[in-house]
C-alpha cells in the first residue's frame, strides 16, 4: 500500500464540511429590540397585556369601537402575537411558531383547549432563544433587557405594595437601568436614552421624598393608587419615546421650558455658591483693598472737585480691570454657551415626557423637591379625584 500523498488526508482524519457563510443582516430599526423585550414581558404576564384603561365614560360595545385595551382576551392575545411576529422579522433565525400555535388555541372554535402554563413555557423558551440570538450584539441585548426591566418597574408594583414600589427605584435598580440605556446605543432612537434616564432620576427623587408619606398613608389607599396609576401612564410614555412613536413629541411645551429655566437658574446659584465658598478669601481681600484705596483717596484729598475727580479715576481703573476680567470670563464661557443651550433643551424635553403623581405636597416636601430640581405637578382640584 502506498503512503498517502501530501494532498490526500490520512484515512482517519475526516474532511470537515464547508461551514455555511452567514451574511450579516442590516440592524433592525431603532427601538425594535426594546419593544420586543417590553412585549415579551407582557406576553409572559397577562396583567400587562392591557394598558391602563383611562377611558371615561367606560367603554361600551354598543356605541364604541374597541381600542386595543378594550379587546377581549382572545382578540388581544391574537393582536399581541401578531405584533411579536413582526418584531421578530429582523431576527430571521428565531422562530415564534410554537408561541403562535399555543396562542391560536385561545381563539373561539379551537379544537384544543388553551393552557396558560404551556403558553408561558413556550414564551420562556422563546425568550431564551432571543437572548442567545442577541448575545453577540451588546447594544441589541441591552435594549432588549431594558424593555423587560422597564416593564417590570412600571407593572410589578401595585397599590397594595408600597415597599415593592419604592424598591423598584432603589439606587442599584436605577443604576442598572442607566447602564442599559447607555449601552443600547443605536438600538434605541438617538438621544432618547439620556432623556429617559433623566426622567427616571426625577421619578427616583420623587419616590424618595414621598416614601415616608406613602408608607404612613398605608397600602391600598387613594394616594398609593394615584402613584401606581401615574407609574402605569409614565411607563407607556417611556415606551413610546424609546420606540420612536410618532404620536409622542419631544418638542417641549411652555411648561417644560419653565421647568428647564428653573433648573438652569438653580445650577447657576449652585455654581456661584461653590465659587464663593471656595474663593471667599480672594473676594474679601479684593473688596478690602478697594475699600482701603477709596478711604485713602477721600482722606488725603481736599476739595470736592479733587475728591470726585479721584473717585472717577479709581472707578475707571477698577472698571477697566473688571471689564478685562469679565471679558475674559465671557470669552471663556462663550465656548460652552452651545452646551448650556443643549442642556436646557434636554431638560425641557425631559419634563415634556415626565408624568409624576398628582398628590398634595407639603411645604417641606416641595422645598426638598425644588432643591433636587423636581417640579411638583399641578393638581386640578375639580378634575382629579
Amino acid at each position: 500500500m502506498s503512503a498517502p500523498t501530501e494532498s490526500t488526508p490520512p484515512p482517519h482524519v475526516p474532511v470537515p464540511p464547508h461551514a455555511p457563510v452567514r451574511v450579516p443582516l442590516p440592524p433592525p430599526p431603532p427601538g425594535t429590540a426594546f419593544s420586543l423585550g417590553w412585549l415579551m414581558a407582557g406576553l409572559f404576564d397577562d396583567r400587562r397585556r392591557r394598558i391602563l384603561d383611562v377611558r371615561q365614560p367606560p367603554f361600551s360595545q354598543a356605541v364604541q369601537l374597541p381600542l386595543v385595551a378594550d379587546l377581549d382576551d382572545a382578540d388581544l392575545l391574537k393582536f399581541l402575537v401578531t405584533d411579536l411576529h413582526d418584531l421578530l422579522r429582523p431576527y430571521h433565525d428565531v422562530s415564534d411558531a410554537r408561541v403562535q400555535a399555543e396562542a391560536a388555541k385561545r381563539q373561539p372554535g379551537s379544537a384544543e383547549p388553551f393552557d396558560n402554563a404551556v403558553f408561558d413555557r413556550e414564551v420562556n423558551a422563546l425568550h431564551l432563544a432571543i437572548l442567545d440570538r442577541l448575545a453577540d450584539d451588546q447594544q441589541q441585548l441591552s435594549a432588549y433587557q431594558l424593555g423587560l426591566a422597564l416593564s417590570d418597574m412600571c407593572w410589578l408594583p401595585g397599590p397594595a405594595g408600597v415597599d415593592s414600589m419604592t424598591g423598584m427605584f432603589r439606587r442599584d435598580q436605577i443604576a442598572a437601568m442607566q447602564t442599559w440605556l447607555n449601552g443600547a446605543g443605536t438600538a434605541i432612537p438617538q438621544s432618547t436614552g439620556a432623556i429617559v434616564g433623566q426622567s427616571l432620576g426625577h421619578w427616583a427623587d420623587w419616590i424618595d421624598i414621598n416614601a415616608a408619606t406613602l408608607r404612613a398613608a398605608g397600602a391600598g389607599t387613594a394616594q398609593a393608587t394615584t402613584v401606581i396609576s401615574a407609574l402605569r401612564v409614565q411607563g407607556a410614555v417611556w415606551h413610546s419615546v424609546l420606540t420612536a412613536d410618532p404620536d409622542v413629541s419631544l418638542n417641549p411645551a411652555m411648561g417644560a421650558w419653565v421647568q428647564a429655566g428653573s433648573a438652569m437658574a438653580r445650577a447657576v446659584r449652585m455654581v456661584t455658591g461653590v465659587i464663593l465658598r471656595r474663593f471667599w478669601p480672594v473676594v474679601v481681600i479684593a473688596l478690602a483693598a478697594l475699600a482701603g484705596l477709596l478711604y485713602l483717596v477721600i482722606a488725603n484729598l481736599s476739595g470736592a472737585g479733587q475728591v470726585w475727580g479721584s473717585l472717577v479715576t479709581v472707578i475707571a481703573v477698577v472698571g477697566a480691570a473688571g471689564g478685562g476680567i469679565f471679558g475674559g470670563v465671557s470669552r471663556a464661557l462663550g465656548g460652552v454657551g452651545y452646551d448650556i443651550w443643549n442642556a436646557a433643551r434636554r431638560e425641557a424635553q425631559v419634563w415634556s415626557i415626565t408624568w409624576l403623581p398628582a398628590i398634595t405636597q407639603g411645604a417641606r416636601q416641595r422645598a426638598t423637591l425644588e432643591s433636587r430640581g423636581v417640579a411638583a405637578p399641578n393638581i386640578r382640584k375639580n378634575l382629579e379625584g
